[in-house]
């Protein structure tokens, strides 16, 4: 079950990326930005709420920052529009954002007994490749994002 979700966790980007044709350049970036802000403003947010009269722990607040901006940007970004090799690099960047996403998650829900992400067989490998996948899903991003606007001003005529 540990392995199917992370499975799950990994995958997920992908999949959304394939179907809807998402820029997983741009929900890499927004997956850095949920991160930060759940390690960065947890502690006033959960204050906020609480005299808001909302109790929600730590955890969950977390894994909404965490969730939300990637999953948002898949979704607003459908129909990129992005065709053969720029596609596939989608892709790798997709799977770096899922990694980055299990990675990410891991701490927070290793306290259920169902869902022990690190007693997973896959874990200790995901963990040794950390510095790949972030390496490489932000260079990639950082890539893709440049060259699209490239593209983009390049096919205009100025008069």
């Amino acid at each position: 079950m540990t392995d199917a979700l992370l499975g799950t966790l990994i995958l997920s980007p992908v999949l959304i990326t394939f179907l809807l044709k998402s820029d997983a350049s741009l929900s890499f970036m927004a997956l850095c930005v949920g991160f930060v802000l759940s390690t960065s403003v947890i502690g006033d947010l959960n204050k906020l709420l609480n005299q808001m009269n909302l109790s929600v722990t730590d955890t969950t607040i977390a894994m909404i920052l965490i969730v939300t901006p990637l999953a948002l940007t898949l979704l607003l970004t459908r129909k990129a529009h992005v065709k053969g090799i720029m596609f596939l690099l989608q892709l790798v960047v997709a799977l770096a954002a899922g990694g980055l996403l299990a990675l990410s998650i891991a701490p927070l829900i290793g306290n259920s007994q169902q869902f022990n992400l690190p007693q997973s067989e896959f874990w200790p490998k995901l963990q040794n490749m950390q510095a790949i996948v972030i390496g490489v899903g932000g260079l990639l991003s950082l890539l893709l994002v440049w060259t699209a606007h490239i593209r983009k001003h390049s096919g205009k005529k100025h008069k």
